[in-house]
């Protein structure tokens, strides 16, 4: 019957797969109560083949919320892990749609897993009845969502690790959104010595701080070279993109290149006092490592409010500087930026992320601390010369020396330095 059905439909099963991933067939199966006789015959059998095996626990990571980090045991369904995507990260319209409120897919390995059993569509694979434990997964496997086919939303969910379950786990608290905390033990918040009664960073670069930590609700900063991409930061806060494409000489004019570009005003908003676009790309170019080629790329199609490529001059020049070797105060962060030597710190870059919970109210972040190579990212169609060059590069192939999410306050650019150079220096 198995053969002569796909001669009929053309439809091949995935080989590793048993009966119980898709006895919810529209075949079998139409309104969803209940098997046809051979199918749960055929379901019983490959149960009996199945090796009992220990709970695992299973954490995902979303494309579209970092900070999520969701949890999952061996025994769940694909559908349990929609559901708890749905419930702890934004999804559909205004964030706040669920698994039952739009038909859906999920893809893995090129298999369509459908999200009802009475939804006649080419793949007869269910997800309400396929467990996370019967798809051989392993660090890295992902998975792609397809919500809502009149909007059609896309989410990527990534396996980032799994391990058995042990005595110590409440497995009834599953499935749960974990946030990672990753604050070694050895720990010191870091004091430099700046002879000013205020947090220096804040101050020498106040609209970067500002466009980070008080601008918008939702910012996703990186700075320093993304493994060895021609990429030295981007920032992005939903309206605008900030992409620095060659290095600055110092870390005083690293900072001063994004406090520029996050002075510069959109189109409109002195004027009018509204926005005239709904997007703005900003790539700054330090004076310093300025060339023809970045001139030619950058400033040709320059348009004030919309498009920018601000030259930016060394940061001494501009008013208010302090007389002061950020080198020297933050020796660490320099060497993760590749401008100074250390034994014990690699060259690296900092991710920060950080949001306004639409629930609470609550402010939320992670901090990751990176090394070695970035991984590959997917090709744009986006034009060349824009801030979008810089999107979507500062994943690590490697593990992160550091991943923190809401165990340690940061409330600005100062705080934030200074605690990226404490972790730094427990290394």
């Amino acid at each position: 019957k198995d053969v002569s059905e796909q001669q009929e439909t053309g439809y091949t099963y995935p080989p590793a797969a048993s009966f119980q991933d898709y006895d919810r067939s529209y075949k079998y199966d139409i309104d969803g109560e209940g098997e046809a006789p051979m199918v749960a015959a055929a379901a019983a059998t490959a149960s009996s083949r199945t090796p009992t095996t220990t709970t695992t626990i299973l954490t995902f990571a979303t494309g579209h919320d970092k900070f999520a980090r969701l949890q999952l045991l061996s025994t769940h369904t694909l559908y349990d892990l929609v559901a708890t995507l749905c419930k702890y990260t934004p999804v559909g319209y205004e964030g706040n749609e669920g698994p039952d409120d739009h038909l859906w897919h999920l893809n893995y390995r090129g298999h369509e897993y459908q999200s009802r059993s009475d939804y006649v569509s080419p793949s007869p694979i269910r997800a309400n009845k396929t467990k996370l434990e019967r798809l051989s997964l392993e660090r890295g496997s992902l998975f792609m969502l397809t919500y809502d086919y009149r909007t059609t939303s896309t989410y990527q969910m990534t396996l980032l690790e799994s391990r058995d379950a042990n005595d110590e786990d409440d497995l009834s608290s599953f499935p749960r959104n974990q946030l990672k905390y990753g604050i070694p033990a050895t720990y010191q918040k870091y004091q430099p010595h700046t002879n000013c009664s205020y947090n220096l960073l804040d101050a020498q670069y106040s609209y970067l701080n500002d466009w980070i930590f008080h601008n918008a609700t939702n910012v996703a900063a990186n700075i320093f070279q993304a493994g060895r991409k021609k990429n030295y930061g981007f920032m992005d806060n939903k309206f605008t993109m900030m992409y620095l494409p060659t290095k600055p000489d110092n870390l005083a004019n690293w900072l001063e290149c994004f406090n520029r570009a996050a002075s510069t005003k959109p189109a409109g908003v002195e004027q009018e006092g509204y926005t005239h676009y709904t997007w703005q790309s900003i790539v700054p170019l330090p004076r310093c490592n300025l060339t023809q080629q970045l001139m030619k790329k950058y400033k040709s199609n320059e348009k004030h409010g919309f498009c920018d490529a601000p030259i930016v001059e060394d940061h001494a020049s501009y008013p208010g500087p302090l007389a002061v070797d950020l080198q020297k105060i933050f020796p660490k962060i320099a060497a993760l930026a590749g401008l100074r030597k250390d034994k014990r710190v690699p060259k690296g870059w900092i991710s920060f992320n950080r949001r306004k919970d639409t629930g609470t109210g609550d402010q939320q972040y992670e901090l990751v601390i990176s090394k070695g190579n970035a991984r590959e990212s997917r090709k744009t169609k986006a034009p060349k010369g824009l801030a979008f060059e810089g999107e979507n590069q500062h994943e690590s192939v490697e593990e992160p020396l550091f991943q923190i999410s809401n165990g340690i306050e940061i409330r600005g650019l100062h705080d934030l330095f200074c605690v990226v150079e404490g972790l730094l220096r427990t290394l």
